[in-house]
């Protein structure tokens, strides 16, 4: 008997709209007299969803640090969640990042080609070299200082439309690879590299040569669970940080 996949995905939608909902209530809620989420009955109500994916979508929570629970207890709203409330956006829209921050965003470089896949990026993006990949590459302005450099790569196996308008990819690669791809983003897998600066990033960011600077490579997740973008992107330290919070297991 053949393997039927949409109750699975339907399942996972809900509980990833539940996360993103949740998520955004906490870092954009102003209000620091509410200290508690509603009980997972009021949740699951207001949402019209059942208790078992609120339950599933705060486990995610608690694991991100954003929340803590105890038997018995409500659900508290950490302060490390009011500090990140201030900066970071967890969509992952880098220009919402920056003007969350204070800063007035800007994208000012945009290139694109198709190239074949190294080894490298094959293995991260689970396809054949040389394969064909669209790079992106792009940078980011804060109040027109130079921010981030931003290297966007996906497969071209999952790009049905090979006329690519410049004009979209300036906006959110995100947005454009979920439209284009006809996917959306479940999760990601990303690695902080301390490395030096190159020439080229020493232009585009307007950086000393060698110096050091920040590198995350992120690797990006479909619902279905397959890669389907993978970035490098570098940050600009007096301009970007992150802050990342480290839960202990609850001792009795």
């Amino acid at each position: 008997m053949s393997k039927i996949n949409i109750p699975k995905v339907q399942k996972q939608t809900a509980v990833q709209q539940a996360i993103e909902y949740l998520r955004n209530y906490i870092l954009t809620n102003k209000n620091y007299e509410i200290t508690k989420l509603p009980s997972e009955a009021q949740l699951a109500s207001e949402m019209g969803i059942s208790r078992l994916t609120i339950r599933e979508a705060l486990t995610v929570l608690e694991s991100e640090g954003l929340i803590t629970r105890s038997q018995g207890s409500s659900t508290i709203i950490t302060t490390f969640a009011r500090k990140l409330s201030e900066g970071i956006d967890y969509a992952g829209e880098l220009g919402r990042f920056i003007e969350e921050s204070g800063y007035k965003s800007a994208v000012d470089i945009i290139s694109y080609s198709w190239e074949n896949c190294s080894n490298e990026y094959s293995k991260k993006l689970n396809i054949e070299p040389e394969d064909k990949i669209l790079t992106v590459k792009k940078r980011f302005l804060a109040s027109g200082d130079p921010a981030a450099y931003c290297i966007n790569r996906v497969p071209k196996k999952y790009l049905p439309n090979n006329n690519i308008n410049e004009e979209d990819l300036g906006k959110s690669m995100f947005d454009f690879v979920e439209d284009s791809c006809n996917c959306q983003f479940s999760h990601d897998f990303m690695e902080i590299i301390p490395c030096l600066v190159t020439k080229e990033i020493a232009s585009v960011l307007n950086l000393e040569e060698n110096s050091p600077i920040l590198r995350v490579d992120v690797t990006k997740y479909s619902i279905e669970g397959y890669p389907v973008m993978y970035n490098t992107e570098y940050y600009v330290d007096k301009l970007i940080r992150f802050t990342a919070c480290r839960t202990m297991p609850y001792i009795k």
